[in-house]
């Protein structure tokens, strides 16, 4: 079935763009074509009882508002033994509050939709947001009728809140995608006492926290929140802590207030988690074996990456998560001619940023490249990538790659 054309007020997905930008591009004869452009995780089967998923009554019935107690439970387990013991007593004390979500994707974008709607009088509220960034941060902001404001790193992002007095909401990626950089204990305090300063909702997607490389890192719950953290909302995700996409389940924690205001908006507009997902997905988040199988497999393909492409100029491994960031003279050239040459799929990296009055699109000049393969098969892919990537430094050196 092809896919269905945006409608000409809406804006298409950076998926969108580059199906159009390698449409009429034949891929080589005879090459399996390998998928480099979605953060897919391919690595580890997680430990799923089907028998949940076949439970029959429990499709049949109202999903449970709020999640099933096994699930919250879970939850809990969880905060307390990835960031320490306090959070679970602050769960259950009332200081901090959980509620299900369908996904990172829909709780990012309910979140902003609600800052923005909340934002009286002020026309097109401003919500700052990381540049570059994973679209949907961007799309909600358009969809919601606010203003987006951007950063590049995380450590302008207070400065850019404060610089302000109409902003709605602040959101950090954190570990980041497309990069995968980690965040300092004294940044990430600094914009949430910037967003507390501001009165707004501070959105912090941690979706990437269990795919960090080498040490593992804390959390906003354990770097942010001393100084007392005003309004905001945590957002996790088995999509890539447990390579479940498809499950479409995590959860938000923060403050009472906002947690509430999120259920509310879900339990009445949004979807609630049927029980046989509940029940596995308790099952995935009661479970670390998984997950640290899984980060040693992307640690794996980083050292492939590391061995194939580490001469490369501009080759930097990320810190967290599975995404290579690689500059490249022009990102859509390059990506047409991985398609072109070699049959492999790559994001070109202006489709997950802004220009802005302040600069041109950062993301333009690179490529996102997923590494999510098992290893033989990224062992072939990043070899077909260094051929294009070989090839388009010496044409950009003998200066014939126009843009």
């Amino acid at each position: 079935m092809p896919s269905p054309t945006p409608s000409p007020t809406s804006t298409p997905s950076a998926f969108d763009r580059l199906r159009a930008l390698l449409a009429g591009i034949p891929a080589p004869a005879g090459v399996t074509p390998i998928p480099l452009h979605l953060g897919e995780a391919r690595l580890v089967t997680p430990p799923v009882d089907g028998r949940l998923l076949g439970d029959v009554t429990g499709w049949t019935r109202y999903p449970p508002l709020g999640g099933t107690p096994e699930l919250r439970a879970a939850y809990t387990g969880w905060l307390e033994r990835r960031f320490g013991a306090h959070l679970g007593a602050a769960v259950r004390g009332g200081s901090l509050a959980i509620e299900p979500s369908p996904g990172t994707k829909q709780a990012v974008a309910a979140a902003i939709a609600l800052a923005v709607s909340a934002g009286g009088r002020v026309s097109a509220p401003a919500v700052v947001l990381p540049n570059p960034f994973y679209p949907t941060y961007h799309a909600a902001v358009r969809a919601a009728g606010g203003r987006a404001i951007f950063y590049g790193h995380a450590p302008e992002a207070a400065a850019a809140v404060a610089a302000r007095r109409d902003v709605a909401a602040v959101v950090v990626c954190s570990p980041g995608n497309p990069r995968g950089e980690t965040h300092a204990p004294g940044t990430v305090r600094a914009i949430g006492a910037a967003a507390r300063a501001a009165g707004a909702l501070l959105i912090v997607d941690e979706c990437y926290i269990d795919l960090v490389h080498g040490s593992s890192t804390g959390g906003f719950l354990t770097s942010g929140l001393a100084g007392g953290a005003g309004r905001f909302l945590v957002l996790h995700s088995l999509s890539k802590r447990s390579g479940m996409p498809g499950l479409r389940s995590g959860f938000v924690i923060g403050d009472p207030g906002s947690v509430a205001a999120y259920a509310d908006h879900n339990r009445t507009c949004g979807v609630s988690l049927a029980a046989p997902v509940c029940a596995v997905a308790a099952r995935l988040w009661a479970d670390d074996a998984h997950v640290a199988r899984l980060r040693s497999a992307v640690s794996a393909n980083w050292d492939i990456a590391d061995e194939l492409l580490g001469n490369l100029a501009g080759y930097q491994r990320a810190e967290a998560g599975f995404f290579l960031w690689f500059p490249v003279r022009d990102d859509e050239e390059a990506a047409r001619r991985l398609w072109r040459a070699e049959a492999v799929t790559a994001m070109p990296g202006r489709y997950l940023g802004a220009a802005t009055g302040r600069g041109p699109n950062p993301g333009a000049g690179h490529l996102r490249i997923a590494l999510v393969h098992e290893p033989d098969r990224t062992r072939e892919a990043l070899t077909r990538v260094r051929r294009v990537l070989t090839e388009l430094d010496q044409l950009t050196t003998a200066g014939e790659l126009t843009g």
